[in-house]
């Protein structure tokens, strides 16, 4: 690849059973109750016109930008003057509408207005029946009356919204346009044959960096492209889903688009080139919280951090919030996870070192690397890879994918092109505080919001539970603490399970065991902090080898 956002593959992606953001799942009623298929009215989305696509998609890719996989076509119909109504026995009714945008390969739907009332849901399905997305409940309505589907193979879709009859007229829909996916979207895999999925054994020792990175479906001007990106900690470790992404794959994305972004959760085939491939896994919406301010590298690290609208990611996910180092130390070996042309979640390995470089010129923005060929593959990087993380040997996130020269065939993606060409990331330590531009919009200072000069964090499964980073089985009180962050004594409230051997451990982010404190059986304890140097840590009260409560505790000295 020779452009930032690295070469197209053109070719596609296989197809799983689908259901769109965060839903109830069920099946819809007219599945349930025998109703039939026939005779659905039918409305048509503007017309795709082929020819004026490649033409805007060649001019795209020879000035190195994002390769879209779907234009949002116009179309306005709603409960009001489409589809049709039908009268159930009980006094409920069903609403049913078939969409349809010739010769697409998927579609997805961008919603104007939605407002589901209670108890009242709402399926997309496929043509045929399958693809069921949904259901869509009360709880997918937006302050701003938007929503938006994933893909649902195929040329047409299928609305189906029913309302009980305590709620009639109520529900109020529009649709306002339709994503006309005509590439990266089918049964033919989109990425090089050199890829290697993330669970092939190279994967193998990499499952929680596996479970942070996801799949961006970028909207932008009325056009649509794949990025990727890695959910990440923060030393409050309160659980805020932030997403560590690139710059440039924002590139035209306005505020309205960026509530329609689609982050796509464990899209990976569960064995090693063979194995199902869940896209039910997504959540919808961002706000754009920090920037490399940049024009996407031209004069820094080209960094996206952005936080998902809806403030919990659920759990059947199997969330990771990934860990970091921002020291500016290299490293000598680890992986990048990304998602190549938007196909399903790859690995690629460097066993080599990391080279300080740059992109456009500014000295020190970026990790040069290169990748080894492995058991199962030589992976590289591609198209929709952009901003996928740079994984340390201690397994925590260095940089971010800009762009850069490595091809599965050489030459097949430009000149200079080869599986062993380099490929550039932005640091994570030049994100932190170098960028142009205001320093409210360095990473800095969402992911150490307290200053407390912290540069290397690791990851957890649940960073807000009580169990914290290094997360334990079994199940732990979250300790109540005060004042936090601290700067001198720091009160910890004690369990009132706590018996005679209680002991108080302060360990660092990495683990370490940095003090341990003897401990009453009731009451408080004061923890002097003086001897602590800023920054963030564990504190962990046990009862001999029993673990009570868990919490993290911020000092800040003045």
């Amino acid at each position: 690849m020779n452009v930032r956002t690295l070469s197209i593959i053109a070719s596609i992606v296989a197809w799983a059973p689908l259901a769109a953001q965060i839903s109830t799942g069920g099946m819809p009623y007219s599945f349930r109750a025998g109703i039939g298929m026939d005779g659905i009215p039918t409305v048509q989305a503007a017309p795709f016109d082929a020819v004026a696509v490649a033409t805007a998609d060649a001019a795209r890719q020879a000035e190195g930008k994002l390769p879209a996989y779907a234009r949002v076509q116009a179309l306005d119909a709603g409960l009001e003057d489409a589809g049709r109504w039908v009268q159930l026995a009980n006094g409920d009714r069903l609403w049913q509408l078939r969409v349809t945008s010739a010769g697409a390969l998927a579609t997805e739907l961008y919603f104007g207005t939605f407002h589901l009332p209670d108890k009242a849901v709402l399926y997309v399905y496929g043509n045929g029946g399958d693809h069921v997305l949904g259901g869509f409940t009360s709880f997918n309505n937006r302050d701003d009356g938007t929503f938006a589907t994933s893909l649902v193979p195929g040329e047409s879709c299928i609305l189906e919204y029913y309302e009980p009859a305590a709620v009639a007229g109520e529900g109020r829909l529009r649709i306002s346009g339709l994503g006309h996916a005509y590439r990266d979207v089918a049964e033919v895999t989109a990425a090089g044959a050199c890829e290697v999925d993330v669970n092939c054994s190279e994967g193998n020792n990499w499952h929680p960096q596996r479970d942070a990175v996801v799949r961006i479906s970028i909207l932008s001007q009325g056009q649509s492209f794949w990025c990727s990106g890695s959910l990440v900690n923060n030393l409050q470790q309160n659980c805020k889903p932030y997403f560590l992404t690139a710059l440039h794959c924002a590139e035209g994305s306005s505020v309205s688009d960026m509530n329609q972004w689609k982050f796509y959760f464990n899209y990976e085939r569960s064995g090693c080139g063979s194995g199902t491939s869940p896209s039910n896994r997504t959540v919808l919406g961002c706000t754009k919280r920090g920037s490399s301010n940049d024009g996407g590298g031209n004069s820094g690290s080209d960094f996206l951090l952005v936080e998902a609208n809806n403030p919990t990611i659920p759990a059947a996910y199997q969330p990771y919030w990934a860990g970091w180092d921002a020291t500016g130390t290299g490293s000598t070996g680890g992986v990048g996870i990304h998602h190549p042309a938007g196909d399903r979640k790859k690995i690629s390995t460097y066993t080599g070192n990391t080279v300080n470089s740059t992109w456009s010129g500014v000295n020190g923005t970026h990790w040069r690397v290169s990748w080894a060929a492995t058991a199962n593959g030589h992976g590289v990087t591609e198209g929709g890879s952009s901003g996928s993380p740079l994984f340390n040997a201690g397994k925590r996130i260095i940089g971010t994918l800009t762009g850069g020269g490595s091809c599965c065939v050489a030459g097949a993606c430009g000149p200079g092109t080869s599986p062993s060409a380099f490929d550039y990331y932005g640091k994570v330590s030049y994100h932190w505080q170098s960028n142009p531009g205001s320093a409210t919009m360095r990473l800095k200072k969402f992911l150490d919001p307290q200053s407390t000069g912290t540069l290397t964090m690791d990851g957890s499964y649940n960073p807000c539970g009580p169990a914290g980073v290094g997360d334990v089985d079994g199940a732990v009180e979250r300790l109540a603490l005060y004042p936090n962050p601290a700067s001198g004594v720091a009160v910890v409230v004690l369990p009132e399970n706590l018996g005679r051997g209680g002991m108080l451990e302060v360990r660092d982010m990495s683990g370490r065991l940095l003090a341990g404190h003897l401990l009453p059986a009731t009451g408080e304890f004061r923890l002097d902090t003086a001897p602590l140097a800023g920054g963030t840590y564990l504190l962990r009260v046990l009862d001999g080898p029993r673990l009570l409560a868990t919490a993290p505790l911020i000092v800040v000295h003045p």
